[in-house]
């Protein structure tokens, strides 16, 4: 499933588009705060704030990553190349983002690695930044990724955001996006799946 904003953003999906708020931009790792306040966006806003795969930075006026909300996180891999593939690879990957979690001070409902892309649903505790979690992860998988052996670019630059409405579920958003696999067509049940998980549910009772 891909997002409803594709004209936009054809190169990434998102797994819960059938939700997506005006307000869901796509921007740049390097996107710092300043005030608390949520931001409106129309769709003409949208086109022009779209920054994905450009060299400038992009910093949102009224826009606050540390705010408490629960934040759906989606990026791609160099290219869109299917990097995430090898456990070599995978599991230190994996065991980098559970630890920045925990040190970092985030919630992390829901996180699932695909081939060529990232998801994760996760909130913000004693008002860290969630746009500085994300840049500083990507920047220490990169070295994680040339300590394997390999080389070159292993993200694409920028992510992108969804804030969940207060009348979304966390937990369904969360086996929403564990289920990528599935519906790709990769396993035929998402506990089956082994870089994806979660540090908030159990993953066998989602």
């Amino acid at each position: 499933m891909t997002c409803p904003q594709d004209r936009l953003v054809s190169d990434i999906s998102c797994p819960v588009a059938s939700a997506l708020p005006r307000r869901c931009l796509l921007v740049t790792s390097d996107v710092f705060a300043d005030n608390g306040r949520e931001m409106n966006v129309s769709q003409d806003e949208i086109t022009r704030y779209k920054t994905y795969g450009k060299s400038r930075s992009l910093r949102l006026p009224g826009f606050d990553y540390r705010a408490p909300h629960a934040y759906h996180m989606t990026w791609a891999t160099a290219n869109r190349k299917p990097l995430l593939t090898k456990l070599d690879i995978m599991m230190p990957l994996v065991d980098e983002l559970e630890a920045e979690a925990k040190n970092g001070g985030m919630l992390m409902y829901a996180y699932c690695f695909m081939p060529d892309h990232v998801h994760l649903l996760l909130s913000p505790k004693d008002r860290r930044d969630v746009a500085l979690f994300i840049r500083a992860y990507k920047s220490k998988t990169t070295r994680v990724y040339w300590r394997t052996g390999n080389r070159g670019k292993l993200w694409q630059y920028g992510f992108y955001d969804h804030i969940l409405r207060q009348d979304e579920d966390v937990r369904q958003v969360a086996r929403y996006i564990l289920n990528n696999p599935v519906r790709a067509g990769i396993v035929d049940d998402f506990r089956k799946y082994p870089f994806s998980g979660s540090l908030i549910f159990d993953k066998d009772e989602l």
